[in-house]
């Protein structure tokens, strides 16, 4: 049977009917989270980096805890800290070692982590970028088509269930 231009548009080539990230986060915030982390693994891990900052960018800071507000979260001060004074490398590698479940000296220190301080360590770390304390992701690094609707899809959910992505993402327990 022919498919009409209609058809064409909300089917894949496989003719299956064609995902909207956007559209299914507001149908089903559960299933499109576990879809966004998939599409988020699949990403390089350069492209999970630029895709962190870019919606950590886009964050309504103030929305957001402070993680000195929160006693549980004093833990990753420590770890800050030591990837402060890291060189601006040592402070790339870290964060793409973390992100590809790589486990060495520094990482371990993360891993032990609540996901509460996780998520206070890459706040921290979000913060440090932009003072320009800790190595920042290049402005002009090319994002893929994938990372953008990725960066997309997070930005258009409400703020709850962005937290919720984005601490699954950085928990850290892929290996």
């Amino acid at each position: 049977m022919a498919k009409t231009a209609n058809q064409e548009n909300t089917t894949d080539p496989n003719g299956d009917p064609k995902r909207d990230p956007k559209r299914d986060s507001k149908r089903d915030p559960k299933n499109a989270s576990a879809n966004i982390k998939q599409q988020f693994s699949d990403l390089s891990t350069d492209d999970q980096l630029i895709v962190l900052w870019r919606v950590y960018e886009g964050l309504d800071t103030t929305a957001v805890e402070n993680p000195d507000d929160n006693a549980e979260s004093d833990s990753s001060v420590e770890l800050y800290d030591q990837l402060k004074e890291s060189s601006k490398n040592e402070q790339y590698q870290f964060m793409r070692d973390v992100l590809s479940g790589e486990r060495n000296d520094q990482t371990s220190a993360y891993y032990e982590l609540s996901n509460t301080t996780k998520v206070a360590l890459w706040y921290r770390l979000g913060e440090g970028m932009s003072e320009s304390s800790v190595v920042e992701v290049p402005s002009d690094y090319p994002l893929s088509d994938q990372a953008q609707e990725i960066v997309s899809s997070i930005n258009a959910v409400d703020f709850e269930q962005k937290f919720i992505i984005m601490r699954d993402i950085i928990k850290g327990d892929r290996a």
